[in-house]
């Protein structure tokens, strides 16, 4: 017995909120729009801040090959739906004006359609949802229609997990650090602050994110080699 649409983003919603981390939830919303969509190739871009791009849960190489030609260029479909808001539709890319560069190179790569739905929540952009096509004219309206709704689904699953996994993140990492503190405060017999500001500082001279520090500190009882040298180098002591 087959699934109704709404069984199915039922379903995909249901498996969305037990994802723990984002890039589960990618593999999850690009296996549900394959199936739904009838193509082998599909993969998520995602914004990531100051004009940089990523690919994730793509299904098949290939595809992160055709969205890295997109983000070198500086041109392409899955770029334009990430930060336009618009759903992106090609049915031939050896012909489409919009993409005089990435078009072709698509093409060679075995691709010759395109449809990108964009990804957002609220004010938020995520990024884009993309299938490609294999052959001309793959998609339908009915599949730009079937692909917007999977975007929203997508869109609300992503930035969920995407609180989750910053959340944890952020809960490791102030565990790691009150841990490498203790690790000082032992060591150098100095109070809770005196260890975090010694933390601080090998960041900064070295030129390392302070997690990095603590994780050194935890790990090998001992302050990060760089900053090590500059401790001897200046006369640096804690």
């Amino acid at each position: 017995m087959h699934e109704s649409p709404d069984q199915t983003f039922a379903r995909l919603a249901i498996e969305l909120s037990k994802a723990t981390t984002v890039d589960q939830s990618a593999n999850q919303i690009v296996a549900f729009g394959m199936k739904m969509l009838g193509t082998q190739f599909a993969g998520i871009t995602l914004l990531r801040g100051q004009g940089r791009f990523d690919s994730i849960g793509e299904s098949d190489p290939l595809i992160r090959a055709a969205d890295r030609l997109q983000y070198d260029l500086g041109e392409g479909p899955c770029i334009e739906a990430a930060t336009t808001t618009r759903t992106m539709l090609s049915a031939d890319l050896a012909t489409d004006p919009r993409w005089p560069r990435w078009g072709p190179a698509a093409v060679e790569l075995g691709f010759r359609s395109i449809l990108s739905a964009e990804l957002h929540t609220g004010g938020d952009r995520i990024g884009a949802i993309n299938f490609y096509g294999s052959t001309i004219r793959q998609f339908t309206g009915e599949d730009v229609d079937v692909a917007r709704l999977l975007a929203s689904h997508a869109a609300a699953g992503l930035a969920a997990v995407r609180l989750r996994e910053g959340l944890q993140n952020a809960l490791d990492s102030r565990t790691v650090i009150g841990q490498a503190q203790g690790v000082l405060m032992e060591r150098f017999d100095v109070d809770a602050d005196r260890a975090f500001a010694i933390l601080r500082r090998y960041s900064q001279d070295g030129n390392i994110r302070l997690i990095e520090v603590a994780r050194t500190v935890v790990q090998r009882k001992e302050l990060p080699e760089v900053a090590r040298r500059r401790q001897g180098k200046h006369g640096i002591t804690p």
